[in-house]
Order: structure tokens, then sequence, then C-alpha cells
């Protein structure tokens, strides 16, 4: 069967995959791969063998002068329960010029969609600050990889 991928993870360490099934493929549209630039950022106290304190993924499609946002996609895991897309932010961003002023927008935004917890990992405090700085880290990552500037 085929299971958007909003739809796989349902509550923290579960999915929708049955007991007698396993994931064989995970398929990606070219639609949403070509001409998009792209990074991850994974936050952890150690580089091998860590479990994140948060991760951001930042994938962008800029105008074809290079100077606006055609589109954004931005994930966080680690944050919430399940991996979660900020869509609010990502529709509010559409169309932007690319700055300063843009990645702040974005920080904004993710803060406003991110709802992390506690664990043992992290409080909810320093995560609030990882959503922000490393939401503006790879989205202007992700510009860059797109071909584009940030000039900051």
């Amino acid at each position: 069967r085929t299971v958007p991928i909003r739809e796989f993870y349902t509550v923290p360490g579960k999915t929708v995959r049955k007991h007698d099934e396993i994931l064989v493929a995970i398929h990606i549209a070219r639609a949403d791969y070509e001409d998009f630039g792209g990074c991850y950022i994974k936050y952890g106290k150690r580089n091998a063998m860590e479990i994140a304190t948060l991760g951001c993924a930042a994938m962008v499609k800029l105008s074809a002068d290079k100077k606006t946002l055609a589109e954004l996609r931005l994930a966080y895991g680690v944050a919430a329960p399940t991996p979660m897309r900020c869509v609010k932010t990502e529709a509010a961003v559409q169309g932007a010029q690319i700055g300063e002023e843009l990645l702040q927008r974005i920080a904004a935004g993710a803060l406003g969609e991110v709802k992390p917890r506690t664990s043992w990992r992290a409080s909810r405090e320093f995560r609030l600050q990882l959503v922000s700085e490393l939401g503006r880290r790879a989205v202007r990552q992700a510009i860059v990889n797109a071909g584009g500037k940030t000039d900051v």
C-alpha cells in the first residue's frame, strides 16, 4: 500500500505500519525535488551515534532571478511527538524577497507552529531556541544551495 508521509507517523515511536508489513520504498515525485535547494541540520550533543535533540530540514525553490522565494518546505523532527511541517509559515512567505527579514519571518512563524516538549534530551525552552536558530540557518543554506544569495 502507499501512505502519504504526513499520515505515516502517528504517535511517538509509532507509525501506521502493520505488524506484517515492511517499508520497501519511499517515492518522491520529481516535482518535489527538481529545482529545489535543501539543507538538513541535526543538533545533538555528540556527532557520533547521537539521538538528536532537534532536527530541521528546509527545501526552497527560488524565482527565475533568484531574488524571491517561490516555495518553501520547512520541517522539524524531535520537536513534537512526530515529525512536523510548518505549513502556515511556508504559505506566509511564498513570494517574499530573499534577505534577513525573510529569515526572521520564517523563524517567528516556526516558533508559532512548533510546540516542542521538555524531555530528558532538552527543555522546551531550549528546543524553542533551536527551532528559531536552526530554521534560519537551514533556510539560509538551502537558498545558497538553490543558487541564491542571502546577503546576510
